[in-house]
């Protein structure tokens, strides 16, 4: 017997709303540009960190592609960037 309460799509671990490739997306991202100074900070302010640090490309290159503007936490960036935002349950 199989039942299953997830969504369809939803992968165990993974949270509600972000696909597992965002889940990758967002880790990724963290691990470049993440800490309890970096927030809040614009796209020049997160691309110089993720440059400091020695990021890929493909993470600099999606710093480069944020738009404008400043960013009070790394779950704003990432759903900026598309990768999923968390659905808490709440609304």
């Amino acid at each position: 017997m199989t039942s299953t309460s997830r969504p369809p799509g939803h992968e165990p671990g993974t949270p509600q709303g972000i696909s597992p490739q965002g889940v990758e997306a967002r880790s990724e991202l963290a691990r470049w540009i993440s800490g309890a100074d970096v927030f809040p900070a614009d796209r020049a302010t997160l691309l110089a960190r993720a440059e400091e640090q020695g990021a890929p490309d493909a993470v600099l290159e999606a710093v480069r592609s944020l738009p404008e503007r400043t960013f009070t936490t790394l779950a704003e960036v990432a759903q900026t960037l598309g990768y999923g935002k968390e659905e808490t349950g709440q609304g």
